[in-house]
């Protein structure tokens, strides 16, 4: 019974994302997804399905979907998940040199080989992903080499040389020479970080930075409450910084944050009252949200 409510639940979602009363939440819904027929895709037409919003990414004034295919898991055996992605008009695709034991890039890589004529239209972010000892531009030309000949693809949208940066400091004038190299090298195109700790202070120093084109951060109905993480948010949103945010629904990684003081159900309550899930409330709540792309 749960199953069959959680389907419902992502139908109506869904659903939603293409009606066209989401004119007050977003800017723009265009896009411009290909048709998927008989094992190949055709040239650009009508969308054949309701499309996922589009936003502009910062100053980098892509219109990447306003939701990416996380992409932690193995893509190789999962290759309907890419496509129907696809079709949904969801361009942002991330990932990272870890995530499904490197398998998720070769997934990509697998279906990029097979629609090798869909590239340019995909906005594709990974990460290096580096966890132990020192984060250094060798190490980091290194993940990316690997990355770009798993995902069969001479270049990457966007690149995280920093997973989870905690520590502002780490965002050395070695690293912003090395992203230099990499775009002069036509090896990326923007460069940036993701965030899961002391988030508002590494938001702020990137704001102070001319070389920090984009950032994921964590960030939710919880989050969004603290006032020096709306400050650090203003300052990047003033930069032109593109804000994706992550981990909607939870503190952790696979831990759900209850709703539970006063100030969180008024957040959330505008549109559980409209008709919406809790779960489609917190999506909404930072959807509603124009700093974030």
């Amino acid at each position: 019974m749960r199953e069959k409510r959680n389907e419902v639940n992502r139908r109506n979602f869904l659903k939603t994302l293409g009606a066209a009363g989401l004119g007050s939440v977003f800017a723009s819904t265009d896009s411009t997804a290909a048709q998927s027929q008989a094992g190949t895709i055709a040239k650009e037409q009508k969308p054949k399905f309701p499309q996922v919003p589009k936003r502009k990414l910062g100053k980098i004034g892509i219109k990447v979907s306003s939701l990416s295919l996380g992409g932690d898991l193995s893509f190789i055996d999962k290759q309907i998940i890419l496509r129907k992605a696809y079709d949904w008009g969801v361009n942002y695709w991330d990932t990272a040199h870890n995530y499904g034991g490197g398998n998720a890039e070769r997934g990509i890589g697998k279906f990029l080989t097979k629609y090798p004529q869909l590239r340019d239209k995909l906005f594709i972010v990974s990460k290096a992903a580096i966890f132990w000892g020192p984060i250094t531009p060798e190490k980091v030309e290194e993940r990316l080499q690997t990355s770009l000949k798993r995902m069969n693809t001479k270049y990457v949208d966007l690149y995280y040389a920093f997973h989870g940066l905690y520590n502002p400091e780490r965002l050395t004038d070695e690293i912003k020479q090395w992203a230099k190299s990499a775009k002069k090298r036509k090896l990326i195109r923007f460069f940036g970080f993701s965030t899961h700790k002391n988030m508002a202070k590494c938001l702020a120093a990137a704001a102070r930075l001319d070389w920090i084109d984009a950032i994921t951060t964590l960030y939710n109905f919880r989050v969004m409450q603290d006032p020096e993480m709306q400050t650090a948010i203003d300052a990047c949103h003033k930069a032109g910084i593109g804000l994706t945010a992550m981990k909607a629904f939870s503190r952790g990684v696979r831990r759900l944050q209850p709703v539970e003081t006063e100030q969180d159900k008024k957040l959330l309550g505008h549109f559980k009252k409209r008709g919406f899930t809790e779960e489609q409330a917190k999506i909404k709540l930072i959807l509603q949200d124009k700093r974030f792309s």
